[in-house]
C-alpha cells in the first residue's frame, strides 16, 4: 500500500494551499458598499461580525444563507465569499477535522465542496484516504456508500486524465493509484458479502498494478473460497456415484438415475477443475512476489497450491517451482498451462486428499 499513498501529498497540500488563505483573509476591514439594500448590508454584517469573531462555523452559515438570498447582490462580496472567503475557510475546517480525527466531518465538508464542485479530485481523493487510513484499516466501514461514491468518482477522473493539484507528474503512478481505488472497492465489497463484486475489484486492481502481492492474495483468497464450494459439491456427487453397483455403472445401457449420478460428478469434476485454477494462478503469483518475504499466510498458501497443482497436473508438481520463480521476476503474471486429465476416470480433488486446498487460509491478510 505504501506505493499507491504516494499521492497522499495531496491531502496535506490541500490544506496547505487553503489554510493559509483563510487566516490572512478572515480580517477584512468591513463591509463593501455599493448601494446594497439595508436588508442585504445587515446580512453581510452578521457574517461579516462572525467572521471578526472567529466563529467559523457560524460565519460559513451565514455566508451561505447570504448567497442565496442576495445572488444578484453586491458584485464585489459575492466575489469575495464565493471565490475566497469560503473555499479557504473550508479548508481551515478540514485540516481541524483531519487533525481531530473526525471522518464524518471530513467527509461532511468534502460533501459540501463536491455539491458546487463535482469534479474536485483532490477533496474526493483526500476523503478516500482518510476513510481508508482511519476507518477501513480498523475494520469500521461506518462509512461503505461514502467510500463507494467516492472512490468510483476518482476512479473515473483519474482515468479521463484528471491529476491532483501540486502533485509532480513524473512521480505520479496512475495505475498504482487506480488500483488502491478498486482495492478500495474491493474491501468494502468484501465486508458486504458480496464475493464476486469483491473478486471482480481484486482482479481489476492486479492487472493495473501486477506487482502489488496483496491483490494477487486476496484475489486467491476469494477463489479458494468458490472452490471450496465446488469442491464440497463434487464430493456429495461422487459418493453418491460411488454407491451404485458397479454392475449398474458399466451396464450397457444404465438406468436414467445411474446416468444422472454419473453425470452429475462429471460435471462437478469439471467445476471444481475450473475453480482450481485461478486460485493456483494467483497465488503462484503472490508466492513468487513474497519469495523473500516469509510469513505464516506464505506457508499455508504454498501447501494449499502445492496440492491444487498436483490434482491439475496429474498428481505432478513438475513446474511449480518454475511457475513461481517466473512470477517473481515477470512484470505481469505467468499463469499455470493445465494438461488435459490422463484418464477419463474421476479423480478426487486435491482437497479430498487431505490437504489444506479447501480451507481458507488463516492468518493476517495482507492489505
Amino acid at each position: 500500500m505504501k506505493r499507491s499513498i504516494i499521492t497522499i501529498t495531496a491531502l496535506m497540500l490541500l490544506m496547505s494551499m487553503y489554510v493559509p488563505l483563510a487566516s490572512a483573509r478572515t480580517n477584512v476591514t468591513g463591509p463593501s458598499v455599493q448601494d446594497p439594500s439595508a436588508e442585504e448590508a445587515a446580512a453581510y454584517k452578521a457574517w461579516f461580525d462572525a467572521n471578526q469573531a472567529k466563529d467559523y462555523p457560524k460565519a460559513m452559515e451565514l455566508a451561505k444563507a447570504y448567497l442565496q438570498k442576495f445572488p444578484n447582490g453586491n458584485a464585489t462580496n459575492i466575489q469575495y465569499l464565493k471565490t475566497k472567503w469560503i473555499p479557504g475557510v473550508r479548508g481551515m475546517m478540514y485540516k481541524e477535522a483531519h487533525d481531530k480525527g473526525d471522518v464524518a466531518g471530513e467527509i461532511r465538508i468534502a460533501k459540501e465542496v463536491l455539491a458546487e464542485d463535482p469534479d474536485n479530485l483532490d477533496y474526493i481523493w483526500a476523503v478516500v484516504v482518510e476513510i481508508r487510513t482511519n476507518e477501513i484499516a480498523k475494520n469500521n466501514f461506518a462509512h461503505a456508500a461514502d467510500t463507494t461514491d467516492l472512490s468510483q468518482r476518482a476512479i473515473r477522473l483519474f482515468e479521463s486524465g484528471k491529476t491532483l493539484t501540486g502533485v509532480d507528474a513524473a512521480k505520479f503512478n496512475k495505475n498504482v493509484t487506480l488500483g488502491y481505488l478498486h482495492q478500495t472497492l474491493a474491501l468494502v465489497a468484501d465486508n458486504s458479502k458480496d464475493a464476486e463484486k469483491s473478486l471482480a475489484e481484486y482482479t481489476k486492481a492486479a492487472e493495473l498494478d501486477p506487482t502489488n502481492a496483496a491483490y494477487f492474495f486476496h484475489c486467491g483468497r476469494i477463489n479458494n473460497d468458490r472452490y471450496n464450494v465446488a469442491a464440497q459439491k463434487y464430493d456429495a456427487a461422487q459418493k453418491k456415484a460411488d454407491a451404485i453397483p458397479e454392475a449398474d455403472r458399466n451396464a450397457a445401457d444404465p438406468k436414467p438415475d445411474v446416468k444422472a449420478a454419473l453425470e452429475e460428478a462429471k460435471t462437478a469434476l469439471a467445476d471444481v477443475r475450473s475453480k482450481a485454477e485461478p486460485v493456483v494462478n494467483c497465488w503462484a503469483r503472490y508466492l513468487g512476489l513474497t519469495m523473500d518475504k516469509p510469513s505464516e499466510a506464505r506457508t499455508t498458501v504454498m501447501s494449499v497450491v502445492s496440492g491444487l497443482y498436483k490434482f491439475l497436473n496429474n498428481n505432478s508438481e513438475e513446474g511449480l517451482t518454475k511457475l513461481i520463480e517466473a512470477n517473481k521476476t515477470g512484470p505481469t503474471p505467468v499463469k499455470m498451462t493445465v494438461p488435459p486429465p490422463q484418464s477419463t476416470t474421476p479423480t478426487k480433488p486435491a482437497a479430498d486428499a487431505g490437504n489444506a486446498a479447501a480451507k481458507p487460509v488463516t492468518g493476517k491478510k495482507p492489505r
